[in-house]
């Protein structure tokens, strides 16, 4: 006999029911049915047979947990075995279990309980209880998370929110001076299209790099990224960058709510948080001194790179190619894999899309802002002073027209830490000018430095020669022939020499006497 499928001896059974309804079913059919579906007629009669009552059967009572169950629950931390011991140890007036005796609030509540087995306790709190519950009590907050179910917001469209995060990568790179250490990241993703608008690494986490983060993805630069918007509304965590008030002052410039969200709820940030891991997942992991990788048994990293006290030490020494990625290549690297996420890498959520073509794609309009209005929102960076050759920075010396004549002066400068091509200068709060890379100016640029300059020299030329023209008129009655000025402090006495002359003929008298001695008669008139 062939195996009768389910669909096709329900099929059968069906047309053949039909027939009896209608009163033609014969021999014939089912003796026909029989041979198409391989078995034998005793078996077609017997489908078609209406089926056997069930006599019902008393249904087992489930044993509903009592408060003292569900205490020893969180008592034992999950462990149904050990509560189990415990309840039995108490029900059986022994009250001892594991060597220790059973807690006396447990010990209370289970005076007159009757006796269960393991297995019925096993069975009452998978029933009563949520795996959410169990895991809480097993693991902690983390596994009652993981079992827990979240409502998933409705995708935004375009530019109009953002999410914001900190997060220290597990990677260890080399500052420019000192060991090696983990850097920290800020981003900005698009909610709607899951863009990765603004990046900052940092060696430490501040307002500033926030501040460029966000810079990065308010500008619509088409050298830097395609994206760039103001948005409506912001989420963040508690970290105390965010609460900034630079951050604060720039967001509520611009009108965009800021949605700070309770601490230790990452699964409200879920898109930038996803970020993260893929972050992670497809760049860090396959780079020297990824600390996230497997270890022996003893705890040290495997790879190139151990992440120990002594390793970090020692990488800032290590030769070039031994030890981690200097934070300068890393960041290279970093924007090269941002630019392959956000062009190239196809995402689930998005149909398939790639971000950039989930932003082509949408054609809500957008608020931008043009990039000489956020000059505010650069990252501070330390003062300078206007060297001979301008302002040196980063390797490279920044001129600009508006800097001739400032050599020695003490300026701010405000950058992107990962642009070079430009940074802000300022004399305190004031804007002085945007300086570029000497060896990376244009032909225009250099001209108009060169003109500035000229402009500069000629005004300071005329400027000497109108105040050489002003002092010598100025001091020209005092040098001539003329009458002596009407105002003098010299006024002549009735012999016609002024009191001034008379003292000093007396002195000159007086040192010009004869007397053997030196003796000199105070009462001897000097006139005589």
């Amino acid at each position: 006999m062939g195996r009768v499928t389910a669909e096709k001896r329900r099929a059968a059974v069906e047309r053949l029911s039909r027939l009896r309804e209608d009163e033609a079913l014969t021999a014939a059919h089912v003796r026909t049915v029989a041979d198409a579906l391989d078995v034998s007629e005793r078996t077609v009669w017997r489908w078609l047979a209406p089926p056997k009552p069930v006599e019902p059967t008393a249904a087992r009572p489930r044993y509903e947990l009592s408060g003292t169950d569900r205490a020893a629950f969180a008592f034992y931390r999950g462990n149904v075995a050990a509560l189990a011991r415990a309840r039995h140890a108490v029900t059986a007036g022994n009250g001892i279990t594991a060597g220790a005796p059973v807690p006396d609030f447990l010990a209370e509540g289970w005076a007159r309980a009757k006796t269960v087995t393991e297995r019925t306790l096993q069975r009452a709190f998978l029933a009563d209880m949520s795996a959410a519950d169990r895991a809480a009590w097993r693991t902690g907050e983390t596994g009652r998370r993981a079992a827990a179910v979240y409502l998933r917001r409705p995708d935004a469209l375009r530019g109009r929110t953002w999410e914001m995060d900190h997060k220290q990568l597990p990677i260890l790179v080399l500052p420019p001076k000192g060991k090696a250490l983990a850097p920290w990241l800020t981003t900005v993703v698009d909610d709607g299209t899951r863009a990765l608008l603004g990046w900052a690494i940092a060696v430490t986490p501040t307002s500033g790099t926030v501040l460029t983060a966000m810079r990065m993805a308010l500008t619509h630069d088409p050298d830097l990224s395609p994206f760039g918007a103001v948005p409506e509304r912001v989420r963040i965590d508690r970290g105390l960058e965010f609460a900034a008030g630079s951050v604060k002052e720039v967001l509520g410039g611009l009108a965009v709510v800021i949605h700070r969200l309770p601490a230790f709820t990452p699964h409200r940030k879920g898109k930038v948080e996803r970020l993260n891991l893929t972050i992670e997942q497809t760049l860090i992991s396959q780079l020297p001194g990824f600390t996230g990788g497997p270890r022996d048994a003893g705890g040290k990293l495997y790879g190139p790179v151990k992440d120990s006290v002594a390793a970090q030490h020692a990488a800032a020494t290590a030769a070039e190619g031994t030890g981690p990625l200097r934070i300068e290549r890393f960041v290279d690297r970093f924007a090269a894999w941002a630019r392959w996420y956000n062009t190239e890498r196809p995402h689930r959520s998005l149909a398939g899309r790639t971000p950039l073509a989930a932003w082509s794609e949408d054609t809500a309009p957008l608020r931008q802002i043009g990039a000489d209005q956020l000059r505010h929102l650069m990252l501070a960076g330390a003062e300078r002073i206007v060297q001979k050759d301008g302002i040196n920075f980063h390797g490279l010396a920044y001129v600009a027209p508006e800097l001739y004549g400032c050599g020695g002066q003490r300026v701010q400068i405000r950058y992107m830490p990962h642009d070079d091509r430009s940074i802000e200068v300022y004399d305190g709060e004031r804007h002085l000018c945007t300086a570029y890379p000497t060896g990376q100016l244009t032909a225009a640029q250099t001209d108009a430095f060169r003109e500035h300059a000229r402009g500069e020299a000629e005004r300071l030329g005329r400027e000497r020669r109108r105040a050489s023209r002003q002092a010598r008129r100025t001091l020209a009655p005092m040098t001539g022939d003329g009458t002596p000025p009407a105002e003098s402090r010299l006024v002549p006495e009735g012999d016609g020499r002024t009191r001034t002359q008379r003292e000093r003929d007396q002195v000159l008298a007086a040192r010009a006497s004869t007397s053997l001695l030196g003796l000199i008669d105070p009462t001897a008139d000097p006139e005589n």
